[in-house]
């Protein structure tokens, strides 16, 4: 069983990794669309590949990459409330 505070640790890590996950795939499929599809498709493997070794690197120095069912909830939170705050960004600017 692992202690609480490093639970908190690596939650909230992966909960901010999900929120810049989010906004960075966002960003690099603006950057990727102009290319063929081939091309689309590797750069978006090698991202992928990329951010995943980021995550681990992070949880690697957090918690001796302790990984958890409520990382994975974490991230998927954190990558979704990304889009709503951009939706709700957007909705506040039209007006």
């Amino acid at each position: 069983m692992i202690d609480l505070t490093l639970q908190f640790k690596l939650i909230f890590f992966s909960f901010i990794f999900g929120f810049i996950f989010s906004a960075s795939l966002e960003g690099f499929n603006k950057i990727i669309k102009k290319y063929s599809t081939i091309v689309e498709i590797l750069f978006s493997f090698i991202f992928i590949i990329f951010m995943t070794f980021l995550y681990f690197i992070g949880i690697q120095r957090i918690g001796n990459a302790i990984f958890h069912i409520y990382s994975i909830l974490s991230i998927i939170f954190g990558f979704f409330l990304y889009d709503i705050i951009i939706k709700i960004i957007a909705n506040n600017n039209k007006k």
